[in-house]
């Protein structure tokens, strides 16, 4: 009787574990991000950006971004308004730069030293020639520095791309 109930406790425990890793196997990815409202009229994940840049000569304005709350905030604070401001939908200049995936595997020191900024939400301007990218502008997010509805409107208008009054 001891045998079979031994037998039985480690063919449910065999099967239980089998069971277990197919569907951790099997399981989907989460999805990408949902393009928060404004600046989704073209998108990249942060692993496919610096292909993307080194492409075509010229002038990119990024925001780096995730599905944080500081990014909602960004979005629903600043973005938003200043998109009701001028009566546009989105801003299609920017580039929204998905850093979903790229959080767990990136310091804020080869983010520095890459795109200018130590901690996103941020907006860049790269300007790339000749297979050359040099940093521009950068308004990054601090803790004690969040980035406000102010700030973006004067990131645009120092890169030239708001369209509103000043």
């Amino acid at each position: 009787m001891r045998e079979k109930f031994f037998i039985a406790s480690a063919v449910t425990i065999v099967l239980s574990a089998m069971l277990l890793y197919t569907y951790n196997y099997f399981k989907p990815l989460p999805a990408p991000l949902v393009l928060i409202d404004y600046a989704r009229s073209f998108s990249i994940p942060y692993n496919d950006l610096s292909d993307y840049l080194i492409s075509e000569d010229g002038t990119y304005y990024l925001w780096f971004c995730d599905a944080s709350t500081d990014c909602t905030f960004i979005n629903d604070n600043s973005l938003r308004p200043l998109a009701n401001e001028i009566k546009a939908g989105e801003f299609p200049e920017i580039t929204f730069v998905d850093m979903t995936y790229a959080r767990k595997n990136i310091s804020p020191a080869r983010l520095k030293q890459l795109w200018g900024f130590t901690a996103y939400p941020a907006f860049v301007t790269i300007t790339v020639s000749e297979g050359n990218m040099s940093i521009g502008t950068v308004l990054q997010w601090g803790v004690n520095d969040p980035i406000g509805k102010e700030d973006v409107k004067n990131w645009m208008i120092e890169n030239g791309i708001w369209k509103g009054s000043k």
